[in-house]
């Protein structure tokens, strides 16, 4: 008798504790999401096999319904995680070989790769993003075209130039939502089913993430969307889900219960009910990368297999993010101490700082803080060759690269005995040497970045993005490119009105006539884009015509302009206004941004 009430005094004391850190942990998190002006998120925690799941905040701001835990929610890219494990299970089952080249299963994809003879793009590739193909294109993402069934295919038919590959594949790391939309065409072709059926029957089920599905899902629906929590923006409108073209890359329901069964099977041997599910060789390299060139050059950090190593607020784990339109998601492992969390917010905030969520959380399951690798007394002797300024090699976006070029450059400088890096969109941060060619950015335990070369190219990368040492002369006439033909168009605007209203501007020899219009039409789309759902921003509607039109006719204004000076043979301060804009919109038709064709 005295000993079970003994027990029974133990368990009460464990619950009661329990229940008391589940009550702080809820109301640090509520205060939290009150502060950042956010509608309402799910979340769960997993600590030695205990699963602790609630929910805060508004469901619906419309009905104001409150969220409960188990409603289902959106998780953007962290699908990407369910997806390869997806594909390790098809490879733990002999279906498919994570190292064989894609050609093999998708015969009809082409890529337009230099390499393809020696480095044919590999399903590895694809799950690292390692391919060399580019992120996505406006079309694929901002559009109401698709259906819940429009066929992956179509992604890659429509516009093959998509399948560039503009590194050697498994190289360097380029997050590519095609990448992932093309596993889930191979998923199809193994299996002769879509991958949202086969996932669901074959993967989730075995999980127990019974309440989870591949398939499309919306607020609107009578059944099977009736938990689904509503979507929301920095404003408090509401966002019901649509379809999307990459849905292998980011279209996945769950609950907070169901993400943390998903935590505490990658943190497991990779079996189910004592029968191997991944093998777990597979399962011990996700978030573990070992093929890429930082990797080889002695840098640990990178993607692999649906996850990225992470080196955030003094811990080491396992990570991914994701956003979809009204939703972001965090989910975090620490498989060392088999503990983890997940959390979907309703709101996709521009505003909001996220990262204090993961802090609450990362204090609350107590995760072992390292100690912080030590700094060398002195930093390596070659480091002035890595001086300089640096390019990013691949971006993400070929529409952007130009933009990328000029404010995504970075430059390397060696004061004392760290680097500083300096940029114009990011806050300068300091590198502390701690070995070899490896450094590590002051709030960071392990090495967070590596200098090396590729042939006579220094790079600099942090595993998840690679910079080349571009020329500095180079870079600086693309800046004075760019400031020219911005004064030129501000000259010539000013210049035409003036001449409008001395009735000078439509006489027969004067030559910023038509440049003058064509700079004064670029405004002609502003108020149909600002009357056009972001959602069509990639579709082919009046307001994308019209900026395809008016920019592309910019350039052939100029060089109109410029034959007219030649045949008056007269040459003024109009002229070199024109000349300005002229040298600057043919470098932008050379990047491809002109015409700006949003569509393509």
């Amino acid at each position: 008798m005295f000993k079970s009430l003994i027990l029974f005094l133990c368990l009460f004391l464990i619950n009661f504790s329990v229940a008391q850190e589940f009550a702080a942990l809820n109301e640090e998190l509520k205060n939290t999401i009150a502060d950042e002006n956010l509608t309402g998120a799910v979340w769960s925690t997993i600590s030695d096999d205990i699963v602790t799941a609630g929910a805060i905040g508004i469901k619906n701001s419309d009905t104001k319904e409150i969220l409960d835990d188990n409603d289902r929610v959106l998780i953007g890219s962290i699908t990407k995680i369910l997806i390869a494990t997806g594909v390790l299970h098809l490879s733990s089952q002999g279906k498919l070989d994570v190292n064989s080249p894609v050609y093999k299963i998708l015969p009809k994809i082409t890529f337009d790769n230099p390499w393809k003879e020696t480095n044919p793009v590999t399903i590895r590739d694809l799950l690292n993003h390692t391919s060399g193909i580019e992120d996505s294109r406006f079309w694929q993402v901002f559009s109401t075209k698709p259906t819940s069934t429009t066929p992956l295919e179509y992604i890659f038919s429509k516009n093959t130039s998509v399948l560039k590959v503009r590194t050697i594949p498994g190289t360097r790391f380029s997050y590519s939502n095609m990448g992932y939309s093309l596993l889930g065409l191979i998923i199809e072709k193994v299996t002769q089913e879509s991958y949202e059926n086969y996932l669901d029957k074959n993967l989730l089920i075995p999980l127990g993430m019974n309440n989870s599905t591949f398939s499309f899902v919306t607020q609107s629906q009578e059944n099977t969307g009736k938990t689904l929590a509503m979507g929301h923006f920095d404003n408090g409108t509401t966002q019901e889900n649509i379809p999307m073209f990459l849905r292998p890359a980011g279209q996945f329901t769950t609950t907070a219960k169901d993400m943390a069964l998903l935590a505490k099977f990658l943190m497991s041997d990779g079996t189910i009910d004592g029968e191997s599910f991944i093998d777990k060789k597979l399962l011990n390299q996700m978030g573990n990368p070992r093929s890429i060139e930082s990797y080889k050059n002695g840098l640990k950090s990178g993607y692999q297999f649906g996850l990225s190593y992470r080196d955030r607020y003094g811990v080491l784990g396992k990570y991914h993010r994701g956003n979809t339109i009204g939703y972001r998601a965090t989910f975090y492992l620490f498989p060392e101490q088999k503990k983890g969390f997940f959390i979907s917010f309703n709101t996709d905030s521009e505003t909001a700082n996220y990262g204090r969520f993961n802090t609450i959380f990362i204090n609350h399951l107590g995760i072992n803080k390292p100690e912080k690798l030590s700094v060398k007394e002195k930093i390596p002797s070659n480091v002035e060759v890595f001086e300089g300024y640096y390019k990013m090699n691949p971006v993400r976006f070929k529409m952007f690269a130009y933009l990328d070029l000029l404010f995504n450059s970075i430059k390397v400088k060696k004061e004392n005995n760290i680097l500083i890096i300096k940029s114009i969109q990011k806050e300068t941060y300091s590198l502390l040497p701690v070995g070899n060619n490896l450094f590590r950015k002051k709030d960071r335990v392990k090495p967070s970045h590596v200098l090396y070369k590729n042939g006579s190219v220094p790079i600099i990368s942090d595993g998840l993005a690679t910079y080349e040492k571009v020329n500095t002369t180079y870079l600086v006439l693309m800046w004075l490119s760019l400031i020219l033909g911005l004064t030129g168009i501000i000259f010539i605007l000013f210049r035409g009105f003036y001449l409008l209203f001395q009735k000078k501007l439509f006489k027969n020899n004067q030559i910023i006539t038509f440049p003058f219009l064509s700079v004064l039409g670029l405004l002609i789309p502003i108020p149909f884009l600002l009357n056009q759902s972001f959602l069509n921003l990639g579709d082919l509607t009046i307001a994308n015509i019209l900026l395809a039109i008016v920019t592309g006719v910019l350039p052939l204004a100029m060089i109109f302009g410029s034959l007219k000076t030649w045949k008056n043979k007269t040459f003024s301060i109009d002229s070199i206004g024109i000349l300005f804009i002229l040298q600057w919109t043919l470098i932008l038709v050379y990047w491809s941004v002109l015409p700006f064709r949003l569509w393509s």
